[in-house]
This record gives C-alpha cells, structure tokens and sequence, in this order.
C-alpha cells in the first residue's frame, strides 16, 4: 500500500523548487493555525488596553492571518511589519500585504530598531529547542521570541502572543523574572 500523504509531496515537488520545498518541510514543527475567534479575540484585548495603531510587528507571520483579521480602521492607522522564516509563505505574505515591510527570513536576523514597536502581536513558534541567536541565547524559541519581542516595543508598547503553560509556570524563573 502506498504511504498516506505520498501523491501530496509529489505534487508539492512538482510546484516548488527544491529549496521552497525544503523551506515548507522545515517549517512544519511550527506551521500554526490561529482561528480567527482567537485572533478577533486579541484584537479586541488590544482595542480593550487603548491601542489606537501605529507600528504592528508580527514576528512569525506564516501568510498573515493576524493583519487580515485586524480591525479595518487599526489597520488604517498602522505600518505593519511581518517576519516570516518559510520562504513560500513569505511569498503569499508580501503578495496579500503589498503595503506591509515583509521580511523573509528567521527573526532572529530580521534588522528591527529597540523601542520601535508600538504592539507586537503573534502566535509564535514553540517548542523545547534554541535558536543559534547572540541576543537572548540559552532559551527555547518560544522564550526567545518574547524576550525579542519585548526588546522590540517601545515602552509603554504591547506584547500580545498566544502561549502555553510553560510560559510562566516552568521550573526555571529566569524568563518569569525578564518578562
């Protein structure tokens, strides 16, 4: 019996060059949904704390639910700027977001000015593994695209991110204590 799911990387193969392929493959560890009743939910979290627009970081971007599921009259007055490390959905990114600053590439070698960002807002990757990044390095990525985050906004600015359990309820306090 031929494996399940064999006839879809054939065509996959087909479509892609071997290096967006390899880059799809790659990616799937961390190649998450966020429904929209989540994302609507964070927008309203957003709205409910007095965020008016201004510069919108979304660090692991995939093809950018989160600017399509922002509130029309946000995304009037706000520049967004996404971060994605899978070159084919960077590519869909920049194509639905022409006016966005889309980044294709890891966000840990995304160039983003310290205190520059006025809300970032994501459903970042997570798992128990490091980036090789000089800043923040010894955390898992789910830590580091916090503590890069936060390096990110601005004071007073907001961190809105999806995250589990071990975010603040890990043994370890040094992430409990930087947040």
């Amino acid at each position: 019996m031929k494996e399940a799911g064999a006839a879809d990387r054939e065509r996959l193969h087909e479509l892609l060059t071997q290096a967006e392929y390899d880059s799809a493959r790659d990616s799937t560890v961390n190649a998450h949904y966020t429904s929209p009743e989540v994302i609507r939910a964070m927008w309203s979290i957003a709205d409910r704390v007095g965020f008016t627009g201004g510069r919108v970081l979304e660090p692991a971007a995939g093809i950018g639910h989160f600017f399509g599921w922002m509130p029309a009259e946000l995304a009037g007055r706000s520049r967004l700027i996404g971060v994605e490390l899978d070159t084919v959905s960077g590519l869909i990114l920049k194509k639905l977001y022409p006016d966005a600053d889309i980044r294709v590439q890891g966000f840990e070698r995304s160039r983003i000015a310290n205190n520059s960002i006025d809300l970032a807002v994501s459903n970042v990757p997570f798992g128990d593994y490091q980036l090789a990044a000089e800043d923040h390095p010894g955390h898992s990525i789910h830590d580091y695209f916090f503590l890069r985050s936060l390096d990110k906004v601005r004071p007073g600015g907001l961190v809105i991110f999806v995250t589990s359990a071990f975010t603040m309820d890990k043994a370890d306090p040094r992430v409990r204590d930087l947040l």
